[in-house]
């Protein structure tokens, strides 16, 4: 049975992005494959796991293994064969970043990519931002390890791979890249995960919750003037506002709040496909 082709972006939002596994589920479930696919930071790291041939639900796996439980985290960490801790981790107080961006996206995929986008399953597109030129950066071939890296690059916290640009998150161009994934298809499918500021506690907001919000109302900003610029057939964005950038370990609430997320997409595609 033939269906319409579907490109599907998937927005950048740190913790907030394993809320795409569940709309990858959901593909799944209706037994469908994106025509093309898009991602941004947290979005470019998971999609780039489906992209390559895996399902939803041993990304799934995978991710539970690495985030539920902090103990046996930190001992993957060390353990790992590819990249442990102390390849991870600039020790150097001096130095910065502190986190290597490539040995970071070793350890957490669950298996070795193929050694070219070029290669993946479904064509995917790595959006990265070029720090000095202001301008988006995309890769659809070469190395998607470097590229993945260069699209999660925190500057003064992840590192990118050294080359002759300065190449840092993919947010703060395009946090969510329905721009990469309009050609040849015929129905759009947008996941925002960026999220919204939330009100902190009688206190007031604390510094790092203003800063990390400050970045949600410019990429909220820049998400919408592309939806309203280019064709979006479905947008969805899952009830996750409630979880902080850096939240990875509450993975099952996350999963838990972003189910509803997995049947809406589902409803929408079915009726999408059907029209």
């Amino acid at each position: 049975m033939s269906y319409p082709r579907i490109g599907l972006a998937l927005g950048g939002g740190a913790a907030r992005g394993l809320a795409h596994i569940q709309i990858l589920h959901a593909f799944d479930e209706l037994g469908i494959k994106p025509h093309r696919m898009s991602g941004t930071s947290i979005g470019a790291l998971i999609g780039a796991g489906y992209a390559s041939g895996l399902s939803a639900a041993e990304i799934e796996d995978h991710s539970r293994l690495v985030l539920s439980n902090r103990l046996d985290a930190a001992r993957r960490a060390f353990s790992s064969g590819r990249g442990g801790l102390m390849d991870l981790i600039n020790f150097n107080p001096l130095a910065s970043p502190i986190i290597d961006g490539t040995q970071l996206v070793k350890l957490v995929l669950p298996v070795p990519l193929p050694d070219d986008l070029a290669k993946f399953a479904i064509p995917f597109t790595i959006v990265t931002t070029d720090f000095y030129n202001m301008s988006e950066v995309a890769f659809s071939s070469g190395d998607p390890i470097a590229a993945i890296a260069a699209s999660i690059a925190i500057p003064g916290v992840i590192s990118a791979p050294k080359r002759n640009t300065t190449l840092i998150d993919g947010g703060c161009v395009n946090p969510v890249p329905i721009s990469h994934v309009q050609q040849d298809c015929e129905i759009v499918v947008a996941v925002n995960v960026i999220g919204k500021p939330q009100p902190s506690n009688a206190n007031g907001a604390r510094t790092t919750d203003l800063l990390s919000g400050a970045m949600q109302i410019q990429q909220q900003k820049i998400a919408q003037l592309q939806r309203d610029s280019l064709r979006c057939d479905i947008w969805i964005e899952p009830a996750i506002s409630q979880f902080r950038i850096h939240d990875f370990f509450r993975f099952e609430d996350i999963m838990n709040a972003a189910r509803p997320a997995r049947d809406e997409i589902k409803r929408a595609l079915e009726l999408a496909m059907n029209s």
